[in-house]
């Protein structure tokens, strides 16, 4: 999903929605991402993930089903959106009652999601390419 991102200052994502609506997300606590990010890991398990299959739309589908079913994952997402506004309001889940918000609402999940787990991300690749070649050398 591209929104059209407005700034970023100091940890603070700010960007229109497709429906109009600004979304200003603030990086939450380390604790509050890190718990996010390990729900997210400890759902992932559940999924049969084969790296020699190619992505298709199962695939997909049960990510997506996974993710958005995941009452873990939701409740660590709502700890991430405290630090959330909407169109310049606090975030709640009263943000969401109007029937024209609700079309946001996975956007903004996604968005502060993204927002919280992507710090963690940025070295694994790295990491793990470096695991990788420890271990076939190991077995060499």
């Amino acid at each position: 999903m591209a929104y059209e991102i407005l700034e970023r200052a100091k940890g603070d994502f700010v960007m229109k929605l497709p429906s109009g609506a600004e979304l200003e997300i603030t990086l939450s606590p380390f604790a509050t991402s890190r718990a996010l990010f390990q729900a997210i890991l400890d759902e992932s398990k559940l999924l049969k993930l084969d790296p020699k299959a190619d992505v298709d739309v199962n695939l997909l589908k049960d990510l997506f089903c996974t993710f958005l079913s995941s009452k873990k994952i939701e409740a660590c997402i709502w700890e991430c959106m405290k630090r959330a506004t909407y169109n310049g309001l606090k975030i709640t889940e009263d943000t969401f009652e109007p029937e024209a918000a609700r079309d946001d609402y996975f956007s903004v999940c996604f968005e502060t999601t993204k927002a919280n787990i992507l710090p963690f991300t940025k070295s694994l690749y790295a990491q793990y390419g470096h695991i990788l070649a420890i271990l076939k050398n190991s077995l060499v």
